[in-house]
């Protein structure tokens, strides 16, 4: 075959077509390997719930939901403002939503609780984008006052759990010691 003639494929291009099962090993998997090394990677990704993950890439955000096998990507250029709410029923649990240029806001996140990776996504997130607002506009203070009340909540729960299994023993070793000197 000359070199400016187009090649045509062939089945023996394409293993695992036409009923022949494809190799293990081998080139394929050498091609797929290169193809995910080639394939961006996120500048800050921020894992939350079950597979969820929030990638941001110089020129967007995406939401990845990979339960669901989708992913909605949004360009930087037109996100007009990041706006992080306290859940519900659950405040440790937030949500953030996007306002667009067109006026449209949409849920990008619920129910994501993985504030120390938001925060590193957010300095990322202002390097490059400097434009995009934030509101509340103090995000990053707020959300290290909820990594400190969370931090204090797991402190204090802990702390009650061992307190209880202190007092628990306590009253085991007054039980025992009573009990092998009462009078029969």
């Amino acid at each position: 075959m000359a070199p400016n003639e187009p090649h045509e494929p062939d089945q023996s291009d394409h293993p695992g077509e036409a009923g022949e099962p494809a190799p293990v090993g081998g080139q394929e998997a050498s091609g797929q390997a290169e193809e995910e090394a080639t394939e961006e990677q996120p500048l800050a990704r921020v894992r939350y719930g079950l597979g969820k993950e929030l990638q941001l890439f110089p020129d967007s955000l995406v939401i990845l939901r990979r339960e669901e096998f989708e992913a909605d990507r949004f360009a930087l250029a037109h996100v007009r403002r990041i706006i992080l709410t306290p859940g519900d029923p659950n405040p440790s649990k937030l949500i953030l939503m996007l306002e667009l240029d067109e006026g449209d806001t949409i849920l990008a996140a619920e129910g994501m609780s993985n504030v120390g990776e938001f925060r590193t996504l957010l300095s990322k997130l202002r390097e490059i984008a400097p434009q995009i607002e934030t509101d509340p506009p103090d995000m990053d203070a707020q959300l290290g006052q909820a990594l400190d009340i969370r931090r204090r909540s797991l402190l204090g729960c802990y702390g009650s759990i061992a307190a209880a299994c202190v007092l628990a023993y306590l009253l085991y070793l007054a039980l025992a010691y009573f009990g092998a000197h009462a009078v029969h």
